[in-house]
């Protein structure tokens, strides 16, 4: 006997071409053909019979009985519950790839093309994954958080994939990615004689940032250090004081 499946579609999530939904999908979407009592026939494990009387073709495989087929119509059944078993799975797809599947028939041939094809892509993905993580370089041109958050980012990507690196490999990525012009304390803290945590190694890095960025001055300018020096008399040069007699000179300063 066929389940009605629409009250179970809701909880099957949306393959929408992102590979991180692609385990739960498939997953859900078992289940619920399960219960639909078609899974045997997207599976192929349930063969579509020729469309002869042969009593002996009928009773190969399970029993028609079993699947609530009509054995003097054992072939239309079967196609007809394929067709609703290929409706089930379509309307668990984005309105794309629902286009892009269309004509793809029979169910068992849909149900695995999807599945070939987010196979091949999670494989793909994953050395992407693992290559944005490796492989990232620190740009110091930008803030240090920035950089922070993109190997922080980069580690929980992976953990999606279900191969996320320990603390310990990320703090590393972290401190040997950075950039040449942060050696000094790349290397105070890869080489520390006891091991430096995440937390630790991150701390270090924003101290570090904000002992060498100039100071900012009330208006969040950069103070500059031509800008900072004393008022010097433009004619002798006499720091912090304006000579009158410089002023009797030149009748003006600057």
């Amino acid at each position: 006997m066929l389940n009605n499946p629409s009250h179970l579609i809701p909880s099957i999530p949306v393959l929408d071409g992102n590979s991180v939904t692609f385990a739960a999908w498939r997953s859900r979407l078992l289940d619920v053909l399960a219960l639909m009592n078609v899974l045997d026939i997207v599976n192929k494990s349930l063969l579509r019979p020729s469309d002869t009387k042969d009593k002996d073709n009928k009773a190969s495989g399970r029993s028609p009985d079993q699947k609530g087929f009509n054995p003097e119509d054992f072939a239309a059944d079967w196609d007809a519950l394929s067709d609703i078993a290929r409706s089930t799975i379509k309307l668990t797809l984005s309105v794309d790839l629902a286009i892009r599947y269309a004509d793809v028939k029979p169910v068992s041939k849909l149900f695995s093309t999807i599945v070939d094809a987010y196979e091949k892509n999670t494989r793909a993905r994953r050395v992407q994954l693992e290559d944005n993580f490796w492989l990232a370089r620190h740009d110091p041109n930008v803030p240090i958080a920035k950089w922070i958050a993109r190997i922080r980012k980069a580690a929980s990507d992976l953990n999606t994939a279900k191969i996320a690196p320990a603390d310990q490999q990320v703090c590393d990525r972290l401190l040997r990615g950075l950039d040449d012009s942060w050696k000094t304390i790349r290397d105070h803290l890869v080489y520390s004689p006891k091991e430096v945590s995440l937390d630790d190694a991150i701390g270090a890095l924003e101290a570090h940032e904000l002992s060498t960025t100039p100071p900012v001055d009330q208006f969040g300018l950069e103070t500059d250090a031509s800008a900072s020096a004393a008022v010097v008399c433009c004619a002798c040069s006499n720091a912090k004081s304006i000579q009158q007699r410089c002023w009797d000179s030149i009748g003006t300063y600057m």
